[in-house]
């Protein structure tokens, strides 16, 4: 039998208090590197003003951000995250005849950004998963270590001590964009009333640079502590640095520029019980890389296109539209460069109709509608897949030692008939209102087929010899869903009124065409199938037995009592690859929902808002969640109700307890991303949530006590974001991921002031 781990007298003194707590470490690791609260500020100004001929708007604002990481000052510099983004938007009116105007619109934004250089993701998942008994963060300096440096605690050197990680360094991120549009309005009623025509230029630029500062740990076990003397002993498992250094290696630098025009032409005329409008547009746009890494970064994305919009009325109630697009993208080759989308619609305003003029008391509104058209989408990756893709190889050697002849080699193969990916759509919408506008509603039904859908092709002969198959326009999909939105509203009388709305929306995607291998079984084809759902292993309860084990189909991996069990979908009486197959909810939720509320009472005002999603599944990642192995610690739901010869329920929690990551028992469960299935039901958790996002109280002060100020409004209030969360998973809020092991969603408690002049 193997020594135990831990000896009777570290068990039993550990966190007893008896000695110093870094010689019998019980380390509360999030505690330790967490603050339960910080504090952020926000502040922005705001004027506007003009003349009859030039009006101007101009806004600034400030928001500071701090981290929720501990400040500690053992190092020269601090870790914790410091945020500041700045703001500056101005649009400015000039009328520069009674028939023309000049706009310019500027909105810049500047975020500086200090934090640690490992991320806080990162960090925050180190925090609940490493072992918190093994190793203290530091130690104190022994009799031949001490001279100035940080003694960190390990227990090896491949250890993972999250207090280390946060301490070795900060990175300093600056981003800036900035997004500048002038547009020339022309009044042509001159020559035709209604008759108007617009011109603009836009520009666009974003600039980010990180620079990386580091300092190499020092790693250190803890040999021996004297319990009667005090004194202590450290090994060196790995020396460090204490001097902090830039490596330009490191260092990040992007940035792109985006250039268009647009030029359009819209005429809206009315004679009549006819109406009638139309809209020309042409437009052309570009985007270049100015950090390019490589010839494909390098190469400018241009777009160029015209469409054309025209759209008839009768009586108000009758409406037909037409309209087209011919649009062009550079990512194709010249034969399949340009693309025509169509599109028409119409739609009947029935309660303008005599024979429902009757029920004009409840029915205030009632619209029907329906379209159809066709939409291009050219963002197909960075462009090199319709090029020839080479690499250096070795073909010979004229000698063992010397002269080796080089040459390349293809590892792709151009194709240059790849075109547009054309999504279909179809739409049909009801809009009413009842009760003169007490409820409001809108109903979209819709279907999306998506076709030349862009995949890498399978079915390509390995004697083809390519490191990577070409891509093809050969997928089709198709998208159906519901959306709906309401809003309820009453005025009671001026100081007393209310706004309910909400939102529901319902979708699910399946694959309609897609290349799959020929020796795919048919329960692992996608063709059918939601989008996101995932490829598992049905799990069919734990081994109970020795004898159970023996007569069921054949497992990879120590299999012992305990252990996952699954289905042999394919009857052959081994578990392998060909016995996944489809499991669960698709992982992005099949609807979403929400809604809110405002009421307004005698200055007093009230808000709340909610939003969830359901029939989605989780899957838990039980190789990060796995405890003991690689320092991980244990989750109190996995040691409260796991399987034991004590407990042998068919499926609680957590199969049996090892010391091993729980792929080597059960190797279905041996990681994600990928590429043989490695989800199984066990672990699959069906979720759905309705998170409150935000609740606010305001309240104006009376207009006699701000005019005595000399201002028009002075509203304070006091706001929390993120309050709580229902859920039918209790673990960990569902939107951190398979492990839960992600930086939190933050509750925000604020208040403000807003005061105009």
């Amino acid at each position: 039998l193997s020594q135990p781990k831990y000896t009777a007298e570290r068990i039993n003194n550990t966190g007893t208090g008896r000695y110093p707590s870094w010689v019998y470490p019980a380390n509360d690791w999030y505690k330790q590197l967490f603050k339960d609260a910080t504090v952020n500020h926000r502040a922005g100004l705001s004027v506007r003003g003009g003349s009859k001929i030039i009006q101007y708007y101009a806004s600034l604002g400030l928001d500071v951000n701090e981290g929720m990481l501990k400040t500690d000052r053992l190092n020269q510099f601090d870790v914790n995250i410091n945020n500041k983004t700045t703001t500056l938007r101005m649009n400015l009116n000039i009328d520069m005849t009674p028939s023309s105007k000049l706009t310019i619109n500027s909105n810049s934004s500047l975020d500086d950004y200090h934090g640690p250089l490992t991320s806080v993701q990162g960090a925050y998942g180190m925090a609940f998963n490493a072992s918190p008994v093994n190793y203290a963060p530091v130690y104190p300096a022994d009799l031949d270590s001490n001279w100035p440096h940080i003694h960190f605690g390990f227990e090896n050197i491949n250890s993972q001590n999250p207090y280390a990680t946060i301490q070795q360094g900060y990175q300093e991120t600056t981003r800036f964009s900035t997004t500048n549009k002038l547009e020339y309005i022309q009044n042509l009623g001159m020559f035709l009333k209604g008759l108007e025509l617009r011109a603009n230029l836009s520009y666009y630029k974003q600039s980010y640079e990180m620079l990386p500062f580091s300092v190499k740990p020092y790693k250190y076990r803890l040999l021996n502590y004297n319990q009667q003397t005090g004194e202590h002993s450290l090994e060196l498992l790995d020396e460090g640095e204490t001097v902090l250094k830039m490596d330009p290696n490191r260092k990040t630098v992007y940035g792109n520029t985006q250039l268009g025009g647009e030029f359009r032409i819209m005429y809206n005329g009315l004679w009549g019980d006819h109406n009638l409008t139309y809209t020309g547009l042409f437009n052309i746009q570009q985007q270049a890389s100015s950090a390019a890494t490589n010839l494909f970064s390098s190469i400018k994305h241009r777009n160029m296109g015209t469409s054309m919009r025209l759209s008839y009325g009768f009586k108000e109630r009758y409406y037909l539209e037409g309209s087209f697009g011919y649009n062009g993208s550079e990512r194709f080759a010249k034969s399949n460069r340009f693309g025509f989308f169509p599109a028409v619609g119409g739609a009947w305003i029935a309660s303008k109709e005599s024979f429902i003029k009757p029920s004009s008391k409840w029915l205030s509104y009632l619209k029907l509608r329906a379209s159809y058209g066709k939409v291009g989408n050219d963002g197909i990756g960075t462009g090199d897949i319709s090029v020839y893709g080479n690499t250096g190889r070795y073909l010979y050697l004229e000698n063992i030692t010397q002269n080796q002849k080089g040459n390349y080699n293809t590892v792709s193969y151009a194709n240059p008939t790849i075109q547009w990916e054309i999504a279909e759509q179809a739409n049909f919408g009801l809009e009413f209102a009842l009760f003169k506008g007490l409820i409001d509603c809108t109903v979209d039904a819709y279907q999306e087929i998506r076709h030349n859908i862009l995949s890498q092709r399978v079915v390509v002969p390995a004697t083809m010899g390519l490191g990577l198959y070409p891509y093809s326009n050969i997928g089709k999909g198709r998208s159906r869903g519901i959306d709906f939105s309401g809003k309820v509203q009453h005025s009671f009388n001026n100081d007393c009124y209310f706004i309910l709305n909400g939102t529901f929306t319902y979708s699910k995607a399946i694959y309609l065409q897609i290349e799959e291998g020929a020796n795919k079984p048919s329960w692992q084809r996608r063709v059918g199938h939601d989008v996101s759902q995932q490829i598992g292993y049905i799990a069919e309860g734990l081994f109970q037995s020795q004898e159970e084990i023996d007569r069921s189909p054949k497992q990879s991996g120590n299999v012992m009592p305990g252990d996952i069990k699954y289905r042999d979908i394919n009857g052959d009486g081994k578990i392998s690859v060909d016995d996944a197959t489809y499991i669960g909810y698709p992982t992005s939720p099949r609807f979403v929902y929400g809604f809110s509320a405002f009421v307004y009472w005698k200055r007093l005002e009230f808000s709340a808002a909610f939003q969830g999603s359901g029939q989605r599944s989780l899957f838990m990642n039980p190789v990060a969640l796995g405890p003991f192995y690689g320092d991980h610690a244990l989750l109190k739901e996995i040691w409260d109700n796991h399987w034991t010869p004590d407990n042998m329920q068919s499926k609680p929690f957590w199969p049996r307890l090892s010391t091993n990551a729980i792929s080597t028992h059960n190797m279905e469960e041996g990681g994600y991303g990928q590429e043989s299935p490695r989800y199984s039901t066990y672990f699959m958790r069906p979720v759905r949530f309705l998170r409150c996002q935000q609740i606010m109280l305001a309240y104006s002060l009376p207009q006699k006590w701000v005019s005595n100020m000399g201002m028009q409004r002075v509203k304070p209030y006091v706001s929390v974001d993120n309050p709580f969360i229902i859920s039918s998973f209790k673990l960990w809020d569902v939107e951190l991921g398979s492990s839960g092991f992600n930086y939190p969603i933050q509750r925000t408690f604020s208040i403000g002031l807003n005061v105009s002049f």
